[in-house]
C-alpha cells in the first residue's frame, strides 16, 4: 500500500471523528453512522467553511485553514514553531490544542498536497547527509490584537544576524506507523504522538516542515534559531494561525 493511500485512511478517519463530534449528542453514530451523521460528513464535503475540530476551521473560499494557538514562549532557542499541547511548549513558538492529524486533514480540504518530512545522517567521518522535505508550500501567518504577521517574522539568529526566511515551510504530512503491541492494532500518525506541528529542526515526524534540513542533536550542528522576543506576545496570548497553500487562491 502507497504512503498517500495510507494516510489519507487515517487522516480520512481523523476528519469522520471530528465531524461526528459537532453533532447533538442523540445525533452521534454509534455503531454504524446515522442519516444525521452521514448528512454532516456530506454538508462537511461541499460547505466553503468546514470545523474540522474545534478551534480548527478549513476556509475552503479563502483558501486557508485557521486554528486558535497561544504564545507558548518568546524567548530562548527554538526546536519547534508550532507543537501540540503537553509536547514541547519549552522550545516552540506557539501551542495548539487540536492533533496534527486534524490540521492536515483540514489542509487537504483547501486543496494542499502532502508530501514527506526530511531527514539526515552522520557518517563515520562527521559528514551530515540530508534529504529535504516535500510538499506543497505553505504560507503561515499568525493573527492577534497586534494585526497580522508573518510566522517567520517571530523567529531570528541573534549571533549571525540571518533574517528567518519567509514562507519557508511545506505541507510534509509527517509519517504514519505500525501501533505498538501496547497501543493496540492498526496504525498512528506519529505527529499526534510527538507533537510536531510546524518543525524547525527536522526531526522526521513534521505536519508541516522548515524547508531546510536542521540536525535535531547540537552537536552535530549548532542550534542557531531563537525567539525574536522583542516581537512577541507575552507567553499565553491568545492567537489565531492562518496556514494557506502559497501562491494560491480561494478553492473553487
Amino acid at each position: 500500500m502507497s504512503r498517500n493511500v495510507r494516510v489519507d485512511r487515517v487522516i480520512a478517519a481523523s476528519f469522520a471523528a471530528a465531524c461526528a463530534a459537532l453533532l447533538p449528542p442523540a445525533c452521534a453514530p454509534a455503531q454504524r453512522p446515522s442519516p444525521d451523521a452521514q448528512a454532516a460528513g456530506d454538508r462537511a464535503a461541499t460547505e466553503a467553511i468546514v470545523e474540522v475540530a474545534p478551534g480548527l476551521v478549513a476556509d475552503r473560499a479563502a483558501g486557508e485553514v485557521r486554528v486558535i494557538a497561544e504564545v507558548a514562549c518568546d524567548r530562548g532557542w527554538l526546536e519547534q514553531a508550532v507543537c501540540k499541547a503537553g509536547t514541547r511548549e519549552h522550545e516552540s513558538l506557539l501551542v495548539v490544542e487540536v492533533p496534527p492529524s486534524a490540521i492536515h486533514a483540514a489542509l487537504l480540504l483547501v486543496g494542499a498536497e502532502p508530501g514527506a518530512p526530511g531527514g539526515w545522517t552522520q557518517a563515520a567521518d562527521g559528514a551530515v547527509s540530508r534529504t529535504a522535505p516535500t510538499g506543497d508550500p505553505l504560507s503561515l501567518r499568525v493573527r492577534g490584537a497586534f494585526g497580522e504577521v508573518a510566522l517567520a517574522d517571530w523567529i531570528e539568529d541573534p549571533v549571525s544576524g540571518r533574517a528567518f526566511p519567509a514562507d519557508a515551510w511545506v505541507f510534509a504530512g509527517s509519517r504514519i506507523r505500525r501501533n505498538t503491541p501496547s497501543m493496540g492494532p492498526g496504525e498512528h500518525y506519529v505527529a499526534d504522538r510527538t507533537g510536531s506541528v510546524v518543525g524547525i529542526v527536522t526531526f522526521g515526524d513534521e505536519t508541516v516542515a522548515f524547508r531546510e534540513v536542521l540536525p535535531d542533536r547540537a552537536e552535530v550542528e549548532a542550534p542557531g534559531w531563537q525567539a525574536r522576543t522583542a516581537r512577541l506576545p507575552t507567553p499565553g496570548t491568545r492567537v489565531e494561525l492562518v496556514i494557506r497553500p502559497a501562491g494560491r487562491g480561494a478553492r473553487p
